[in-house]
């Protein structure tokens, strides 16, 4: 289903997503928003995830190292030298 929504543009060029539309779309302060110039007549916009936020979920459900695993690798890294 798709809303249409007319909305006034501020004197510095702001337009407000209504609170729905953001709760719909979990959109908040931390999201950056993606906008498309469609020839002259139509904005897009959709949710675009924060490159950090990405970063983050990089790991998602890779388990931690052991303290023997890090053991490891800190003496491949730094061998101690007799």
């Amino acid at each position: 289903m798709t809303e249409k929504l007319t909305q006034k543009v501020s004197s510095n060029g702001r337009i407000v997503i209504p609170k729905e539309w953001r709760d719909k779309l979990a959109i908040d302060d931390t999201n950056l928003v993606e906008m498309e110039l469609n020839e002259d007549k139509v904005i897009l916009i959709r949710k675009k995830n924060h490159p950090l936020e990405i970063e983050d979920n990089l790991f998602e459900g890779v388990s931690p190292f052991t303290d023997e695993e890090l053991e490891e690798v800190k003496r491949s890294l730094f061998p101690i030298k007799e």
